[in-house]
């Protein structure tokens, strides 16, 4: 199982809410394509609470080849061309992680998400793979009993090695997808002991960078 996590800037006045609108129908095409494709499984959107012209769109497959296929047949480039109409430029980022539990649903279903990257040393070493992911098991568990307003998470290494400003060279990432009730509620978190006590959890020292943003997304 794999989730494709596509950012995409999107142009100026770009209605994606009206089903009616241009823009509205290049997102139903979008979704019609993806459904007649072999390993497809589910997909959601939206845009980002602190910068809305940036789009998310994240989808379900059964593997990373069921998508990589998908691009080498004849339907992609029509697909690829109609969706660049109502790009600004180019997708900012194209990348696969293998999120669990999967499929996301709870995370991404939430009325909004906070989405997390942490970024590290490509050659980073197994004893401190092991040591993240236990921690972050360790501060899941840590929202799910105690934070007001957490209605879920996903959290798993990207497939792919990433370009960071503040990582020399690639750069090996982890995606957490954390949902909320809202953005006041995770802020709210924030100033609670329970998060003072066990944010250092999420801020190893071996980290290079970390990213924070809010979406809110719509399963398709």
């Amino acid at each position: 199982m794999a989730t494709e996590i596509a950012t995409i800037p999107l142009q100026p006045g770009v209605d994606l809410e009206d089903p009616q609108s241009a823009a509205g129908k290049v997102l139903e095409n979008t979704f019609s394509v993806l459904r007649q494709q072999d390993g497809y499984q589910r997909a959601y959107h939206g845009r980002q609470v602190e910068n809305p012209n940036i789009w998310q769109l994240l989808i379900d497959w059964d593997s990373v080849d069921a998508h990589r296929k998908f691009m080498t047949q004849p339907s992609y480039e029509p697909f690829a061309k109609h969706l660049m109409s109502i790009i600004d430029d180019d997708i900012q980022s194209l990348l696969h992680a293998h999120l669990s539990p999967h499929p996301p649903s709870a995370a991404l279903t939430s009325p909004v998400t906070e989405m997390i990257t942490h970024y590290f040393l490509a050659d980073i070493s197994k004893s401190e793979l092991s040591s993240f992911e236990s921690s972050m098991e360790e501060f899941f568990r840590c929202l799910e009993e105690n934070a007001e307003g957490f209605k879920g998470f996903a959290g798993g290494w990207v497939v792919e090695e990433v370009e960071h400003e503040d990582v020399e060279g690639k750069a090996k990432s982890w995606q957490s997808c954390l949902g909320w009730q809202s953005v006041e509620a995770h802020m709210a978190f924030r100033e609670t002991k329970h998060f003072k006590d066990n944010v250092h959890l999420i801020r190893p020292d071996f980290k290079k960078a970390i990213t924070v943003h809010h979406t809110k997304f719509t399963e398709v």
